[in-house]
């Protein structure tokens, strides 16, 4: 039997909130669980009932409590619930937030309806998904608002840009030797190559780098700082 992920929906407006419901029962993966229009309520829902949502869809702008404030709140309590941020504005301050705490995802609310159909299903399966705007956003945060500060993946080789990916992924450079068929000490010439080339100080900031590249998808256990 394929696998059905259950959803909350949290969102100030009954017409967004019954769109969504409408949209997400045209999958047969999809079932709602429960919706509500107040953050404070979504909390109180998650701490009072055992049956708990995959995957939690969350309006940024709501009266009382926002749903960046929480999103974090429920990442703090439950941090194994999944949760993509709906808004209609793209805010680099919530986008900061939203990869700082781990939140899964962040789309516009006036997203294509199969993109987020997308978006959720593949945070349920335990990918992330930010829309290509956000990204934007995170590159520039990251990497420099500046054009001449941006580093180009150009600079880089080949061999580099395996490298890379393999870094991002969270691959030990003796690891990466054995998979690319090189040593340890080669990989890590590699590795501060690429530092170089791309004017970066960190594994921290090339998995960043690699991210905002698409490069490679965004590792769960790679938002926060080495």
């Amino acid at each position: 039997m394929d696998t059905k992920y259950k959803i909350m929906i949290v969102d100030d407006h009954d017409m967004v909130r019954q769109g969504l419901a409408s949209i997400i029962k045209t999958r047969d993966n999809l079932e709602i669980l429960v919706a509500t229009d107040r953050g404070a309520k979504a909390i109180e829902i998650l701490n009072t009932t055992d049956e708990k949502p995959d995957i939690i869809l969350l309006d940024i702008f709501m009266p009382e409590m926002n749903g960046m404030v929480t999103a974090v709140k429920i990442k703090s309590l439950y941090p194994d619930i999944k949760i993509l941020m709906l808004s209609m504005e793209i805010s680099s301050e919530y986008i900061k937030t939203a990869f700082q705490n781990k939140i899964e995802g962040y789309i516009p609310k006036n997203a294509d309806i199969e993109i987020s159909l997308s978006a959720i299903t593949r945070i349920c399966e335990g990918d992330t998904y930010y829309d290509e705007k956000v990204k934007d956003y995170i590159f520039k945060y990251y990497v420099g608002d500046e054009e001449t500060t941006v580093p180009k993946i150009q600079n880089l080789s080949e061999r580099e840009v395996q490298v890379l990916k393999l870094i991002a992924n969270g691959i030990t450079n003796k690891d990466i030797g054995e998979k690319l068929f090189i040593s340890p000490k080669t990989s890590e010439a590699h590795r501060n190559n690429i530092l170089k080339k791309l004017n970066l100080k960190s594994t921290a900031d090339l998995v960043k780098f690699a991210i905002a590249k698409n490069i490679t998808k965004i590792p769960r256990d790679m938002f926060g700082e080495d």
